[in-house]
């Protein structure tokens, strides 16, 4: 592919202590000619001498690759603020800036249509409040969802994704109204069982009370929920996830649930767009998600258990797919 010439939309890069797949990153990011780029890393952790030098490494790649690039910003924590914190920190900072961004974390591997995608769906459902965060991470192994190019869906999603400073000043990472939420029910016409409702709760009294997980997504999921917003999915997944590893902050083991040929940028073509007949959320595509990341959690535990094991792992996949008869 070709060096586009003409993308001008905001990118924010989040770095921390894993300089092998920054650069992966970096190259891929490079190969759009990126015109407005937002740099962040996160600091190495107190007397941690192998958190030190991995920051270190990583942010010697994060200057020295983008030394042509005019317009770029760089956020350099001395400490470490965590993932909550950190991330937070880093959207708020692109968006004192800019009305819109994509939003690229180091272990997140976009192929190139992802930057396109994100580019035509901000530039079309800009004024369109509807319209919560545009992603390219798709969980449906690219089964067709729908006669679309994409498809909505109540579930944002953080590898890989774009949004709206409108979106996102509704964010609220301590989650201080959680209890009044609670008590007056407000979820209970959100979500569609009682299963979702208990796991949503369980997850955000966590937040709210133990501060636990360190994270910031699920509160950013409560937002889209509360205000009705709805997430933008491509049929075709357009992320890989390579940070399933020893320097991960939340996914150690593993391999991420998507399918991209990453090297063959031509494999994963989605253009030119096709919008869905229907402005809705697609339920089936929704409760894949759900079984698969959410409140099935518990139900399919012995999925989770052996879904390392690649050709069971399949197997269960056609069981879920032909249970929701998402075809």
């Amino acid at each position: 592919m070709k060096k586009n010439n003409n993308f001008n939309t905001p990118i924010l890069i989040i770095a921390w202590r894993r300089p092998k797949q920054t650069q992966e990153l970096i190259n891929k990011v490079k190969l759009i000619n990126p015109k407005n780029l937002y740099i962040a890393c996160d600091g190495p952790r107190q007397d941690n001498e192998e958190d030190k030098k991995k920051v270190k490494h990583t942010r010697e790649i994060l200057l020295k690759s983008f030394e042509k690039e005019t317009s770029k910003k760089y956020l350099f924590s001395d400490n470490n603020q965590g993932c909550k914190v950190g991330v937070t920190n880093a959207i708020n900072w692109m968006f004192k800036y800019e009305k819109e961004g994509i939003i690229l974390e180091d272990d997140c591997i976009p192929h190139l249509d992802f930057f396109i995608f994100c580019q035509e769906m901000l530039e079309t459902y800009k004024n369109d409040y509807r319209i919560w965060s545009i992603t390219g991470h798709n969980q449906q192994r690219n089964i067709q969802v729908g006669n679309g190019t994409y498809y909505f869906s109540k579930f944002p999603r953080s590898w890989g994704w774009a949004t709206w400073k409108r979106s996102w000043e509704k964010y609220d990472r301590d989650i201080t109204d959680w209890p009044q939420i609670k008590t007056k029910g407000i979820l209970k016409n959100k979500l569609i069982s009682r299963r979702e409702l208990k796991f949503w709760e369980k997850i955000l009294d966590k937040i709210y009370y133990y501060n636990s997980p360190n994270t910031w997504d699920y509160q950013w999921s409560l937002s889209a929920f509360l205000n009705s917003g709805l997430t933008i999915v491509p049929n075709k997944n357009l992320i890989q996830n390579i940070g399933f590893d020893e320097d991960a902050t939340h996914t150690f083991l593993g391999k991420a649930d998507n399918i991209i040929d990453i090297d063959k940028e031509n494999s994963n073509r989605i253009f030119p767009t096709k919008h869905p007949d229907y402005f809705v959320i697609n339920k089936k595509a929704d409760d894949l998600v759900d079984i698969l990341e959410y409140s099935g959690g518990n139900r399919f535990s012995k999925v989770y258990i052996f879904k390392k094991i690649k050709n069971l792992k399949l197997k269960v996949f056609k069981f879920i797919e032909t249970f929701l008869n998402l075809k």
